[in-house]
């Protein structure tokens, strides 16, 4: 069996958005990761430790956050997503992109 073939275990620590962390558990759940509902000392951890920022426009409002990726206590990068509240899918596309950079996997 290859790396690559292996499910990438993933721990969410949620953010205080409800709307988000479902965007983001959903975007997890997703072939190659495995999404814990439990913290393990292998599982790559994924938070907002910083508060949303919300900038409310005429067409939606933007939503800026900066994500962590953790494992084993070790930091592993962190990166900064920014989306339309009206399509969120932009943010945890790049948010899946940056998990699997995280964790080591190719494009």
């Amino acid at each position: 069996m290859f790396a690559q073939d292996r499910p990438v275990t993933v721990y969410f620590e949620p953010s205080d958005t409800q709307q988000l962390n479902n965007a983001i558990a959903a975007a997890l759940t997703q072939p190659p990761f495995l999404l814990l509902t439990k913290y393990t000392p292998d599982a790559l951890v994924v938070s907002i430790p910083d508060r949303i920022a919300i900038d409310r426009q005429p067409k939606g409002a933007i939503w800026t956050f900066t994500v962590q990726f953790r494992r084993d206590g070790d930091s592993l990068g962190q990166s900064v997503e920014s989306c339309n509240d009206k399509k969120l899918s932009d943010c945890t596309d790049q948010l899946v992109s940056d998990v699997k950079s995280a964790a080591g996997l190719g494009p």
